[in-house]
C-alpha cells in the first residue's frame, strides 16, 4: 500500500516536472557546463594616416601659346622647343565664339589632305582637282594702227585766200571690250599761196579719248564715236621779208579739239573718217612769236580755230 501510494506521489510529481519544463523556453545551446569567461579583445590602435599625394593638374596643350586677341582661326605662335608644333594641317587655335557669333571651321590648306595621307594611311576625304578653264577670246579687237589723210582749215587769210592745210599721217588706236577708246594721232600738213611765196608746213600731234555707240565686237560693222583731246601744233612758215628774202620762222601751238565721227569695220579691216573743231593758241614766249604779239598779219595768229577732217585705214588685232 505504501509501494502503490509512493508510487503514485513520484508519479504527480514528475508529471507536474514536465508540464512546468514545456512552458518554459528551451536554451538549445545551453549546456551542463560552466560557462568560461570570454576575454575582451584588446583595443586597435588607430592606424597611422597616409600621406597626401598632390593632385596632378590637367594638361593645358595651349599653355605654351599666347592667348589669341580675337575670336576666329589665329596663326600659332612660336612655342617652347621641346614642344611639337600642331599638324600641318590645322596650326593655331580652335575657339568657341561668343553667343551669336558663327562658329570657325579651319580647312586643310589648297592642294593637300589631312595628315593621315601623309602617313599612308586612308583619309576620309580628298580635295576635288581644280579645274583650271581656258581663256576663250572675248571677240574684241583692241588694237589698230593705220593711216590718214586730212585736211585743217583755219580762219586766216594770206592776201584773199584762206588757209588750208592738207596732208596725211598715221594713228594709233586702242579699245576697250565696252565703248571707250583711245587716239594717239600724228599728222603732217602743207599749204601754199602766192606761187610759194608764203608756205607753212604744220606737224599736230594729238591725243584723243573716244567713246563708242555700240560695243566693241565684230557683229557690229558700223559704229559712231564721239573724241575730244589736246594736242601740241609745230609750225613752220616760209615767206619773204622786208628785203624780199626769204626767211622761215618756226612757232609752237598748243590745241583742244571735240568732233564726231563714223567706222565701218570688217572683222580686221576698218574705214574711219571724222571731223574735227580745234582751237589753237601761239606760244608767245619765244622768238620770232614775242616780236608779232596781236599782230593780225602774223604768220602764225595768237590764237585760231578751223575744221579738221580726216579719213583713217586701220587694222584691228
Amino acid at each position: 500500500m505504501r509501494i502503490s501510494m509512493s508510487l503514485a506521489v513520484a508519479a504527480a510529481v514528475l508529471g507536474l516536472s514536465a508540464a512546468a519544463r514545456a512552458q518554459a523556453p528551451m536554451e538549445p545551446y545551453q549546456t551542463t557546463e560552466e560557462t568560461e569567461a570570454v576575454a575582451q579583445p584588446a583595443p586597435i590602435a588607430p592606424a597611422q594616416q597616409p600621406a597626401q599625394v598632390p593632385v596632378q593638374q590637367p594638361i593645358d596643350p595651349y599653355s605654351a601659346y599666347p592667348a589669341p586677341p580675337a575670336y576666329g582661326y589665329q596663326a600659332p605662335a612660336a612655342g617652347p622647343p621641346a614642344t611639337p608644333s600642331p599638324p600641318s594641317y590645322q596650326q593655331g587655335y580652335y575657339l568657341y565664339p561668343t553667343q551669336g557669333q558663327a562658329p570657325v571651321y579651319y580647312a586643310p590648306p589648297p592642294g593637300g589632305c589631312c595628315c593621315c595621307c601623309q602617313q599612308q594611311g586612308t583619309c576620309g576625304y580628298r580635295l576635288a582637282p581644280r579645274v583650271v578653264r581656258k581663256k576663250v577670246w572675248d571677240g574684241a579687237r583692241r588694237f589698230s594702227v593705220g593711216a590718214h589723210v586730212g585736211f585743217l582749215t583755219l580762219n586766216q587769210q594770206v592776201g584773199n585766200d584762206q588757209v588750208t592745210l592738207g596732208g596725211a599721217g598715221f594713228q594709233l588706236r586702242l579699245r576697250s571690250a565696252g565703248r571707250w577708246g583711245f587716239e594717239a594721232s600724228q599728222s603732217f600738213l602743207h599749204g601754199s599761196y602766192w606761187n610759194d611765196a608764203w608756205q607753212r608746213d604744220s606737224f599736230p600731234f594729238s591725243l584723243s579719248l573716244m567713246f563708242y555707240i555700240f560695243p566693241n565686237k565684230d557683229a557690229h560693222h558700223f559704229n559712231l564715236y564721239g573724241l575730244a583731246g589736246v594736242g601740241l601744233v609745230a609750225d613752220s612758215v616760209t615767206l619773204n621779208d622786208e628785203n624780199r628774202q626769204q626767211v622761215t620762222q618756226d612757232f609752237t601751238e598748243v590745241e583742244v579739239h571735240a568732233g564726231l565721227g563714223a567706222e565701218l569695220r570688217f572683222k580686221w579691216f576698218g574705214i574711219e573718217a571724222d571731223a574735227r573743231y580745234i582751237s589753237l593758241w601761239r606760244d608767245g614766249s619765244d622768238t620770232p612769236s614775242s616780236f608779232y604779239g596781236n599782230v593780225k598779219g602774223a604768220p602764225v595768229q595768237a590764237s585760231s580755230y578751223g575744221v579738221q577732217g580726216n579719213l583713217y585705214l586701220s587694222l584691228w588685232f
